[in-house]
Parts: structure tokens; C-alpha cells; sequence
């Protein structure tokens, strides 16, 4: 056991826990160098923060934890890999199942709409048939009495005037339909935010914390993922290491370092601090 871990351990897991807000669990895994609740880059990035808190000395636990979790990297994901992608004959046989089905309800439909298609065809055969054969007296128009035709003159008015409301119903509509169409399209467009958008795009896999000075929040990952945030707010960065890009503004920044890096967002403006300024914002804390 290292000086550096019977140090921790003299100062003991709550303290730590309250002074770097890492879990209770991590640290008693790392006092007991356990290292299977952990990747390789988030417990690295825990030893930068006790290294670095408390000033000792853990490179002979982090030299442990490389040869560990190289170790997985070399001999444990490759067979994930073979099981993950493993065909699932029961699935293929029910897609053949399916198909067959689909093939045979088109062919059946098909049937039946041909043979439908056949009986309407005859039917009106039959009655063209039967109307030739009606005898020329029976086809004769019946004589309409005057009486008749005075109350079809007032049925076809009164259907010309409905007709005619009708239209000019539809007139008012059409011109309200277009006035409100006018005052759609003289709406301004809403601007485009994408550029409020603060982006950061790690190089690897990082431990990130980000607190909103505005609200104290706390948020932390670690991901090798862009991570966005708006820009219109202001925040205080930390990160595991400094192997990423931060674009702002569409401008691009670029860092290249394997130690732990630190940045307030403030006023629009993005400017790297130290432990000691990143404490002044953070109420005496490193993290």
C-alpha cells in the first residue's frame, strides 16, 4: 500500500467525499483497488482529483489500474463483440413465415377482385341487352301537365337561389382563407439559435463537470461525446483532461494537454483558470 493511500485514509472517506464530491463507493473501490465498478478513464480521472486535492502520490495504484484495464481491452471485448452480433435463426424462419403469408393474401385478394371485375362486366351486358329489346312505345317520354310544369319552374328557382348563397358563401370564405394566409406569411421568421451554443467536442473519453453559476447546479459525466450548453447561461468547466476542443461562437479551440484543465464562461467570454480561481467561484471547492 502506497503512502499516498494511508494518507487518504488517515483523512478518511467522508471528508474526501464532502471535499471532491466523489461517491463513497468509488473511493472505498479505490482505497481497496478494486477496479471493476470503474473504466479506466473515470478512475484515472478520480486518482488526478485525489493527486491533486491532497497532494500525493498514487502512480504506483494508477500504474495498476492501466495494467488492469488494459487487460479488458485486450482479452474481454472482442468475445462481447462475437455474441452481440450472433443470428438469430428463430427470427429468419418467422420472416420466412411472413412473407409467404403476404404473397399468398395478395394472390387471394387479386382472385377475388377479377372475379368481381367479371360478374359487374356481365351484369351490364345483361341490362344493355334487355333495354334494346324494350319494346319503342315503353322507351316514350310521359307528357307533363301544365300543372307539372309550374311546380317545376318553382323547384328549379328556389334551387337557383340556394346555388346562388351557396357561391357567395363561399366567396366570403375564399377571401377570409386568403386574408389570413397574408397575415400568416407577414409573421417574421424565428432566428436561428444554433450559434448560442456552447460545444464541447472531447478528443477521448473525459470525465466532465459543469456547474451553472447562476444556480449552483452540479452536473458531471464522462463521455467521449459532444456535450452542448447554452451559451446564454454561465458556467464553470472542469475537466479530467485537457484533450479537447471547445467551439464558441463557431470559432474552434483547441487543447493538447494530458493534465486536468479548468475554464469559467462568462459574459460570452471563455477564459482558463487555475485550482485556486476555479475555488473563488466554487465556494472553496475543487469540485
Amino acid at each position: 500500500m502506497s503512502a499516498g493511500i494511508d494518507k487518504l485514509k488517515n483523512i478518511g472517506i467522508q471528508k474526501i467525499h464532502e471535499d471532491t464530491h466523489i461517491s463513497r463507493a468509488h473511493i472505498e473501490a479505490i482505497f481497496q483497488e478494486n477496479f471493476e465498478d470503474m473504466h479506466g478513464v473515470q478512475f484515472n480521472g478520480f486518482l488526478s482529483i485525489l493527486e491533486r486535492e491532497y497532494d500525493v502520490d498514487l502512480s504506483d495504484l494508477r500504474a495498476k489500474a492501466k495494467e488492469h484495464f488494459g487487460y479488458v481491452a485486450k482479452y474481454m471485448k472482442p468475445e462481447q463483440s462475437i455474441q452481440m452480433f450472433k443470428t438469430d435463426n428463430r427470427k429468419r424462419n418467422l420472416t420466412l413465415f411472413y412473407s409467404a403469408l403476404g404473397i399468398a393474401l395478395f394472390l387471394l385478394f387479386a382472385f377475388i377482385s377479377i372475379k368481381n371485375g367479371n360478374e359487374e362486366l356481365a351484369a351490364a351486358k345483361s341490362l344493355q341487352q334487355t333495354l334494346q329489346n324494350t319494346p319503342p312505345q315503353l322507351q316514350e317520354s310521359k307528357i307533363v301537365q301544365p300543372q307539372e310544369q309550374e311546380q317545376n319552374r318553382t323547384i328549379a328557382d328556389e334551387n337557383l337561389t340556394a346555388n346562388e348563397n351557396n357561391s357567395s358563401v363561399a366567396e366570403q370564405n375564399t377571401t377570409q382563407v386568403e386574408k389570413k394566409k397574408e397575415h400568416i406569411e407577414a409573421v417574421p421568421q424565428t432566428p436561428n439559435t444554433q450559434n448560442s451554443l456552447l460545444k464541447i467536442v472531447p478528443k477521448s473519453k473525459v470525465w466532465v463537470g459543469y456547474i451553472d453559476l447562476q444556480t449552483n447546479e452540479k452536473f458531471q459525466t464522462t463521455s467521449s461525446d459532444e456535450l452542448l450548453l447554452d451559451a446564454s447561461k454561465e458556467w464553470l468547466l472542469a475537466f479530467g483532461h485537457g484533450n479537447i476542443n471547445i467551439e464558441l461562437n463557431s470559432v474552434s479551440h483547441e487543447f493538447k494537454t494530458p493534465k486536468n484543465m479548468r475554464f469559467i464562461y462568462k459574459n460570452g467570454a471563455l477564459k482558463q483558470i487555475d485550482v485556486e480561481e476555479y475555488k473563488t467561484y466554487n465556494g472553496g471547492s475543487a469540485w
